[in-house]
């Protein structure tokens, strides 16, 4: 496919795009097959009818309309793909001639793109780096989550407590009338794990084995069983048995019941190890979300009311799947909030506005620094996540790499990636105790006077240095 760009005024660019006789014929071949299972024709079963007898019948126009609504779309993303620009815009797309079998086919398609935006920094950023601390109560408590796990039961003669194990029958009704799901037989609960509705767990404290209680009890308004929820009912409960939990000493016996370890202190390191990777691991991701964070204020460049409008738009997608996944309509979530739609989208703004400035912020990054992403490492990164991922990757590479829409969005990802390492490694860190000291006294009125009686040198790709050199 042949595309040539041509700036116009306004951010706005023209494409001229030649399609290949080759495709051209698909999409015809594509619009018959389609339109001949509609078609009936005398003397040939439904959708059997020739392609030529099909176009004659329903006529040429309306196989071009077939054709162009399936396959313009798809011409237009080849062609702003091969073209490397980003639209933030619908593009308005036309032709002069209607495309014919055996011919290439041109149209022109105007589009607004992404502005080259601008910084007034971006090296010497600050991040908020949270310390690695491994807190005792947390080595404790999964010290004692590993004794639960060879704890073992005994029988008491005592009342049962909360933390103890029982097992009941029990017989629910409503009225007298038994209801389904209400009754079972020795049945194994612990005692404050929460898995019985709390008016019939805590008719159960203080109940002895042998012991007989009927325990009236009112299911919560949200049960999930309908039948049920907001429902009076009693239960009569029979305590079979009653056991404590006998935790093992924490020793060296211990620690070899539960793990490779021969000692206590080797068990213990393993665990505050373990405990400061996952530490180390969210303090690196604060400091990068947060350096992230502190470029974005350094964006001078306006954000685009379209791109903003259109990262809305993929924000309402996304709830709208998600809603679907749990089964619920957009008109009964808007009936639980209150709100109106309108409302929902407008509380998409503040956060689709900060999305968009991160991202015109590391594009700037990207042009100062001439970060390139070539197609070697668009491989690389494709098999290290699909081996990651349980795929395979050589046909994962073959499948994304010959697809260039998905190529030149995995470029862009990855330029915007390496664009932030290096800001990251740049930046300095903070103390959260800082970060929030700055953020009380650093008032927006008092930002605005600074600038202005500081203003920042902007930095455009083609100036001699980029800012923080």
């Amino acid at each position: 496919m042949k595309t040539q760009l041509e700036e116009l005024d306004s951010n706005r660019v023209r494409l001229t795009v030649e399609v290949p006789a080759d495709d051209v014929d698909h999409a015809f071949d594509h619009a018959l097959d389609d339109l001949s299972r509609s078609v009936r024709l005398p003397g040939f079963r439904k959708g059997k009818a020739p392609k030529g007898l099909v176009m004659q019948r329903i006529g040429r126009d309306a196989v071009i309309e077939e054709a162009l609504e399936h396959h313009l779309s798809a011409w237009y993303r080849r062609a702003v793909a091969v073209s490397g620009i980003d639209p933030v815009d619908r593009p308005t797309i036309d032709w002069s001639d209607q495309p014919v079998e055996g011919e290439t086919f041109h149209f022109k398609a105007e589009v607004e793109v992404k502005p080259r935006p601008t910084v007034s920094s971006y090296k010497g950023l600050t991040g908020v780096r949270a310390p690695v601390e491994v807190p005792r109560e947390a080595i404790d408590g999964e010290l004692q989550r590993l004794q639960l796990t060879v704890a073992e039961l005994n029988p008491v003669e005592r009342a049962a407590e909360q933390g103890d194990f029982v097992v009941i029958d029990f017989a629910g009704s409503m009225d007298g009338t038994p209801f389904e799901g209400g009754s079972g037989t020795d049945y194994g609960i612990e005692l404050g794990e929460g898995r019985l509705i709390a008016d019939l767990e805590n008719g159960l404290t203080g109940m002895k084995a042998g012991e007989r209680r009927d325990v009236a009890v009112t299911f919560p308004a949200d049960y999930p069983a309908e039948h049920l929820a907001g429902k009076e009912a009693s239960f009569d409960v029979t305590m079979k048995d009653v056991k404590e939990r006998l935790l093992p000493d924490l020793d060296d016996e211990f620690a070899k019941s539960v793990s490779e370890f021969d000692t206590l202190k080797e068990l213990e390191a393993d665990v505050t190890s373990r405990f400061e990777e996952a530490l180390t691991e969210e303090s690196n991701r604060i400091f990068r979300t947060t350096v992230l964070d502190d470029l974005a204020r350094q964006l001078t460049s306006e954000l685009p009311e379209a791109l903003v409008r259109s990262r809305m738009s993929e924000m309402t997608r996304s709830m709208l799947e998600s809603l679907a996944a749990r089964g619920m309509e957009m008109s009964d979530y808007l009936r639980l909030t209150g709100q109106s739609a309108e409302e929902i989208v407008a509380s998409m703004r503040p956060q689709a506005e900060d999305a968009v400035a991160k991202d015109l912020a590391l594009e700037a990054v990207a042009d100062a620094e001439n970060i390139e992403i070539t197609d070697e490492m668009i491989e690389a990164f494709i098999r290290e996540q699909s081996t990651q991922g349980g795929e395979n990757p050589d046909e994962m590479v073959e499948r994304l790499m010959a697809d260039p829409v998905t190529l030149t969005s995995l470029r862009i990802d990855l330029r915007l990636q390496k664009a932030l390492d290096i800001v990251v490694d740049n930046a300095k860190e903070i103390s959260p105790e800082q970060a929030e000291a700055r953020e009380k006294l650093w008032t927006p009125e008092q930002e605005s006077e600074a600038a202005a009686a500081n203003p920042p040198k902007i930095w455009t790709p083609g100036s001699a240095e980029p800012p923080g050199e």
